[in-house]
């Protein structure tokens, strides 16, 4: 597919349209001007900052409220939706339009600058909480939380379920209808592989990892030297620390993501910066002539998790990528990988292991803790849940489908950031990522022959070149469904990931 490209304008309503896409990019600033502000909160702000940046994030919420509910985006919609004489492109930025500005009207302003201002405080309270492992510190914050979430979903209208309408915020059409099979199948098919490598017990030796102190500027170096061998442009955005590892940024031109640090795992900054730099390299390959426009925007969030997914995980924990990185490992950290070599290496971060932390899961179990999340939102919002009782059922959960129970609050129900900005039916996202993942990367080995050689020799940009090609130039022109059955030339589906996790627990624990 070649890069889309603006046609030339249309006579008829034009006019119409190009003052909509004035309104739209005046919308798109505003909301640059929150990221960045949300960037800051997490990297930089100081602590007597936050009931300032608070006042702040509500003001900028109403104005982004205002311009997203202005009457005349209204009229003008009415207008375009009538011609016939529509683009594929200008088709897109209508639809996309018409959806944000239905679901921006459906929510009162104030409410808006309510939320905002509260998330602000809640980041703050959850950061605290998480570092002095005390859940009585968010727990106000997060039950007003829940509330604020359940008031949402009514005010944006639901069929079935509240949680529907949350789900539908960050994957257009997404229901629990559709995930609860989802799940169901992922865990029926997964579950007996973690069942048989657990009960091999069988696993890697770790102690090279263990037994070793790992210092935070050579995680930095070999972080850095990854993400610009992927292809991040660090001339268009920069890495930072913070609590929780993430992705923003306004514009391709501006891309900042974030990574931590332990010096007893070196794993989790390296492949916490592959996932963060697959979120980088998506946002950096937006189609640039689409700037402003809704149509430019990256394509829903399980589109986006299947760009940090691939590199985290597919990518990042093959064979042939080990063989690659070996020489950074051994040249940022000589003392530690005296006796390492890509083998040891592979078999060491493929480790299959439950375990109390997400963002530090391996690939067999990662679904899981998404699992447990779903479970718990749609008991949240509900109602068949208590705030009070949240901390046990999250223990008792894990314990259950993982065998496993943290021993503190910060491992367990304090661990993520997303229901403390508000993100409640985020978490699905990044299981429909990894589903995504697996079909891009199947479909891209078919058109790329020399795929397996060209990772381990360190050459990335072929695959990179047909992710920008068939996912990043396309932005949100299509709904995500089409967009992947455009890519792969199959709508979405599971196979394609369980495929890939039995061969590779095949390969590797021989099952």
């Amino acid at each position: 597919m070649a890069e889309i490209m603006s046609e030339a304008p249309l006579s008829r309503g034009m006019d119409a349209y190009d003052e909509l896409l004035d309104l739209l990019k005046d919308i798109d600033l505003t909301s640059q001007v929150r990221s960045l502000l949300g960037w800051d909160q997490e990297v930089l702000m100081p602590p007597n900052a936050a009931r300032l940046r608070g006042e702040q994030m509500a003001w900028i919420s109403r104005e982004l409220h205002d311009r997203k509910t202005s009457p005349r985006i209204g009229e003008l919609l009415d207008k375009l939706e009538s011609s016939s004489d529509l683009n594929e492109v200008e088709e897109a930025n209508v639809r996309l339009a018409r959806e944000g500005y239905e679901k921006a009207t459906k929510l009162p302003t104030e409410f808006v600058s309510e939320i905002a201002k509260h998330n602000s405080k809640a980041v703050i309270s959850w950061t605290e909480a998480r570092e002095r492992d005390d859940f009585s510190i968010f727990r106000d914050d997060l039950a007003k939380s829940i509330e604020f979430a359940r008031k949402k979903a009514d005010y944006l209208g639901y069929e079935n379920l509240r949680y529907d309408a949350l789900l539908d915020i960050y994957e257009s059409g997404l229901t629990v209808a559709r995930l609860d099979p989802l799940f169901d199948g992922l865990r029926n098919e997964v579950a007996p592989l973690i069942r048989s490598v657990s009960e091999r017990g069988e696993g890697p030796d770790m102690s090279w990892i263990t037994d070793n102190v790992w210092s935070r500027e050579g995680q930095e170096r070999l972080s850095q030297k990854v993400s610009e061998a992927i292809g991040f442009d660090f001339k268009s955005g920069r890495r930072d620390a913070s609590t929780h590892p993430f992705c923003g940024g306004p514009n391709p031109d501006d891309v900042r993501w974030t990574t931590r640090y332990n010096d007893e795992d070196p794993f989790g900054s390296l492949y916490g910066s592959m996932h963060e730099t697959g979120h980088g390299t998506y946002e950096q390959g937006r189609p640039r002539d689409l700037d402003f426009q809704p149509a430019g925007y990256a394509n829903g969030l399980g589109i986006h998790e299947s760009q940090s997914r691939l590199w985290e995980n597919q990518i990042g924990r093959s064979y042939e990528f080990c063989q690659w990185v070996l020489p950074l490992w051994k040249e940022e950290f000589p003392e530690n990988t005296k006796d390492l070599d890509a083998e040891k290496l592979w078999k060491s971060v493929n480790l299959i292991e439950p375990s109390l932390i997400r963002v530090d899961a391996d690939e067999a179990t990662y679904n899981i803790h998404i699992m447990i999340r779903y479970e718990i939102e749609k008991l949240l919002i509900s109602g068949d849940l208590e705030v009070d009782d949240l901390p046990d059922k999250w223990d008792d959960m894990y314990e259950e489908y993982l065998g496993v129970r943290a021993e503190d609050r910060s491992s367990g129900v304090l661990q993520d950031i997303h229901w403390s900005m508000g993100a409640i039916g985020y978490f699905p996202t990044y299981t429909l990522g990894n589903l995504y993942s697996a079909q891009l990367l199947k479909a891209a080995r078919d058109e790329l022959p020399e795929h397996d050689s060209q990772i381990s020799r360190g050459e990335f940009l072929p695959l990179l070149n047909w992710m920008r090609e068939k996912v990043h130039r396309r932005g949100s022109v299509l709904e995500p469904a089409e967009l992947i059955e455009e890519a792969c030339g199959t709508p979405p589906s599971p196979e394609a990931f369980v495929e890939y996790l039995k061969r590779k627990v095949t390969l590797l624990y021989g099952i």
